[in-house]
């Protein structure tokens, strides 16, 4: 099989990558479209073939013209089988694009879909109007949670045939593999933290999505709440990096707060770390979350479309209302105080991880996808039982 994953380098490395993998594993030809910068390093060096078209992350009119443009071409030229396409504005672009460009099998994942937040309606519905165009040049339309599977139904003139929920996942072993040849003291230390202190870990990109202001008004009310010393360690970065760093100064957060920068080494960080925090608007299905369930972690999150996939009826964490400081604070001095609390919820992550959110299986079920439009089967798309996660 002949199959080419678009979008732009950064989310093909950080997302797609062990998918990519995967298929490449199986001797598929497995092509990224993406811009050939210093994220698609990693993934030459594992064979994965980069062809250059800048598809540039919130950059509408370079992925509506000049990416659109040399799509077309490209698909013309390599004849793939298959082009996966990844996130909102490339999608856009690139799900029209491949069709026109005579490929026979254009799939769509949805890794979060966020435009119900959008208060501006006009913009709301042009973004609608061009989804549903972009939606019906695809052959699949695939979700990672159920919330924003219904959410994009409900949007008139969607092709509801064309989508399927196959959620979402990691590899299980190699987080557990790769924490494990950490050295717990050594990374505590990094962060400033002895072993008797609470490390409060944040892996998240510094964009507006991920909330971090909410996360620091929280951390700073728990300050209030708690003699016990805390370190938040803030892993990734971003364009807002410069205006979390100014936040953090303006609460008087320096003393707690540590810049960790992005890292290679997120397992054996999360390790080290005592429970993990999102305070996202939006997700798809975290996979921050599902790294620290995987490694024990408690976690404390927004109740949000995709969290709330994860952590149910308190059993891996607490879920909050985005906005309520104190209750976010709250959850967190829970867990600090009562160690048997944290170790249950932390046990419960763990088992769910392992057995609901494989990578592998959710691997298959998209390779099952591409087989189905292969074949040119008629009607609905596969389905799968998710259980309590659907």
């Amino acid at each position: 099989m002949n199959i080419a994953h678009l979008s732009t380098s950064i989310t093909l490395n950080q997302t797609v990558y062990n998918q990519m993998v995967y298929q490449r594993s199986k001797g598929y030809r497995v092509v990224a479209i993406c811009p050939d910068d210093d994220w698609a390093k990693p993934l030459k060096e594992k064979d994965i073939e980069v062809i250059d078209v800048p598809y540039i992350w919130h950059d509408a009119k370079s992925s509506m013209t000049t990416a659109f443009l040399r799509t077309i071409q490209v698909c013309r030229r390599e004849k793939f089988d298959v082009v996966h396409t990844h996130t909102l504005l490339p999608s856009l672009a690139g799900r029209i694009g491949s069709r026109l460009g005579g490929i026979p099998c254009v799939v769509h994942t949805f890794h979060s879909w966020p435009p119900h937040l959008y208060k501006n309606i006009f913009f709301k519905w042009a973004f609608y109007v061009s989804e549903v165009s972009a939606a019906h040049f695809a052959h699949a339309n695939l979700f990672q949670n159920p919330d924003d599977l219904q959410s994009w139904l409900r949007i008139p003139g969607v092709p509801r045939s064309k989508a399927t929920l196959v959620g979402n996942g990691v590899d299980f072993s190699s987080i557990n593999k790769k924490a494990a040849s950490g050295d717990r003291r050594k990374v505590r230390e990094e962060f400033g933290a002895s072993d008797e202190d609470y490390v409060i870990i944040n892996v998240a990109r510094f964009e507006p999505q991920k909330g971090h202001s909410f996360l620091l008004q929280s951390l700073h009310h728990l300050k209030s709440q708690t003699k016990r010393k805390f370190v938040l360690v803030l892993v990734g970065d971003g364009r807002d990096q410069g205006k979390v760093e100014a936040e953090v100064k303006s609460l008087g957060l320096q003393d707690v707060a540590y810049f960790a920068g992005y890292r290679a080494d997120v397992p054996q960080l999360l390790a080290a770390s005592d429970v993990s925090v999102m305070t996202s608007h939006y997700e798809g299905i975290p996979r921050a979350l599902m790294e620290s369930m995987a490694l024990g972690l408690p976690v404390v999150a927004t109740d949000v479309p995709g969290t709330r996939s994860l952590i149910r009826a308190d059993k891996a964490g607490f879920l909050v209302e985005y906005g309520d400081a104190p209750a976010f604070s709250g959850a967190l001095v829970k867990l600090m105080n009562d160690p048997a609390l944290a170790t249950r919820m932390g046990k419960s992550g763990k088992e769910l991880v392992e057995h609901e959110f494989n990578e592998f299986v959710v691997a298959e079920r998209v390779e099952a996808i591409y087989n189905h439009i292969l074949n040119n089967k008629p009607g609905v798309l596969p389905r799968w039982n998710f259980g309590d996660s659907s």
